[in-house]
Order: C-alpha cells, then sequence, then structure tokens
C-alpha cells in the first residue's frame, strides 16, 4: 500500500491489491459492465462492482471478505451489510477529476482500510 493508492480491489478468496490506477482493478470486475456506489451518504468512498455480480450468481462467488471489510469501514454490522459477489473495489471518490473520478486515500482512510482488511483475515497480493 502506498500513500497514493487510490484503490483497494477485494477478491472472493481474501487477497487484495491495492493501486493507483482504477482501470488495471476493473478489468478483474468481469464483462458484465461495472457498477458504482457511494460506501455511505455523503461518504468520499465509493464500490465498485461487476454491474452483474449480484444476478449471474454462478459466475460470481460470494466476496464474504468484502461484506465484512465494507461493513467495518461504514461502521455498520456485518449482519446487515449487503450481499457481495466477485471482485469489489472500494476507492477515493474525487468528481473533479474527469479522468477516472479516483483520488488518493487520506492517511485515515488507509488507515481505517488496513484494519477493516485485517479483521476480515485479508492477506495482501504481492
Amino acid at each position: 500500500m502506498s500513500p497514493s493508492s487510490v484503490y483497494v480491489l477485494i477478491r472472493p478468496d481474501g487477497t487484495v491489491g491495492w493501486g493507483d490506477r482504477i482501470a488495471r482493478a476493473e478489468k478483474e470486475l468481469g464483462p458484465h459492465g461495472i457498477g458504482r456506489t457511494f460506501l455511505t451518504d455523503g461518504s468520499r468512498l465509493r464500490i465498485a462492482t461487476s454491474d452483474c455480480a449480484l444476478l449471474l450468481r454462478e459466475e460470481y462467488a460470494p466476496n464474504p471478505y468484502a461484506q465484512e471489510v465494507l461493513a467495518h469501514v461504514a461502521g455498520m454490522p456485518v449482519a446487515v451489510a449487503p450481499e457481495t459477489r466477485g471482485p469489489v473495489i472500494l476507492f477515493g471518490y474525487d468528481p473533479r477529476n474527469e479522468w477516472d473520478s479516483t483520488r488518493p486515500f487520506t492517511s485515515d482512510e488507509r488507515a481505517q482500510i488496513a484494519e477493516a482488511l485485517a479483521v476480515a483475515g485479508c492477506t495482501t497480493d504481492s
């Protein structure tokens, strides 16, 4: 994880990758389009996932790691967190960035995400 990371990609097997070019991570989301939403109302963090992950259940494995990480960062119990399937990207959002709408995570966000990844039992890929 570098100070310039703009995203963390959480895979269904619990491996994660941090990066600075979200287009690289988006390639792992699959061929069915990309859906994006805010983590919580008013959040400066957004989520990206396959647009069809919840519908094409045979193609997209459950991702309990992402579900737990997102719940932890959002400050909600995992039991009420929405289901996640397939790879999930959590990224810093900047609406003024016309290129890809990303921004580097703040140091507080990085620390909170790293803590959530540890709680969920995720491992960083090499």
